[in-house]
């Protein structure tokens, strides 16, 4: 899964490097400070090449809490991952909820919604109403 890894690169020869998806790393051959959004594989393999260079480099990941894995997994589908939105609706739907694994705050889509106390304040609101009420994952609706 990729995760954010930080290098920090010393001395060696000036370099750019890309990983796809990211912004261009660029050394110059001082002391620099680099991010790249990437699997733990692409990291080392990342650290070999500017150790290459004849940098002395150390990299980490931040630690993640669990929710912080959860959302970042959440995200990462719904950006373009393996993952689906249950239905075409849902980027526009008021329940819509990327940090949850269903994706659906009222619980429509498969899956757990937000707790009780949450959805019946939010039933309060007109466009959460109507939302719901038009949502096509309603059992007996036409999806």
């Amino acid at each position: 899964m990729k995760q954010l890894w930080i290098f920090q690169v010393r001395q060696g020869e000036p370099f750019e490097l890309q990983v796809k998806g990211n912004p261009i790393m660029r050394h110059d051959g001082r002391v620099s400070i680099l991010r790249c959004l990437c699997t733990e594989k692409e990291a080392e393999e990342l650290k070999i090449t500017m150790e290459g260079h004849q940098c002395a480099v150390t990299m980490n990941s931040p630690q993640e809490t669990t929710e912080q894995k959860t959302e970042r997994r959440n995200l990462l589908q719904v950006l373009g991952g393996e993952r689906v939105f249950p239905s075409v609706s849902c980027p526009e739907c008021a329940w819509f909820d990327p940090y949850i694994e269903s994706l659906c705050g009222a619980g429509l889509a498969k899956g757990v919604g937000w707790e009780d106390a949450a959805i019946e304040g939010s039933m309060s609101n007109e466009k959460f109403r109507e939302d719901f009420e038009d949502c096509p994952l309603r059992e007996g609706a036409i999806q």
